[in-house]
């Protein structure tokens, strides 16, 4: 099995093969694959928090 890691709609999914292949051409963008769903489930997780670290930035530019 691949899965995917992928954005749509403004956030991060990750998603078999099988699910990816039902969505509409155009929906999402593909970030990377990968063999297990383990490690597209660790990009996962790393891609949201470094998107939680960057807004956390932005918010405390604000406070200067």
């Amino acid at each position: 099995h691949t899965w995917y890691v992928i954005e749509r709609n403004n956030h991060f999914e990750t998603i078999s093969h099988e699910a990816l292949s039902l969505l509409p051409e155009g929906s999402f963008s593909m970030l990377q694959n990968f063999q297990t769903h383990h490690e597209a489930l660790e990009e996962h997780k790393r891609l949201v928090l470094m998107t939680i670290g960057d807004a956390k930035a932005k918010l405390d530019q604000l406070k200067k």
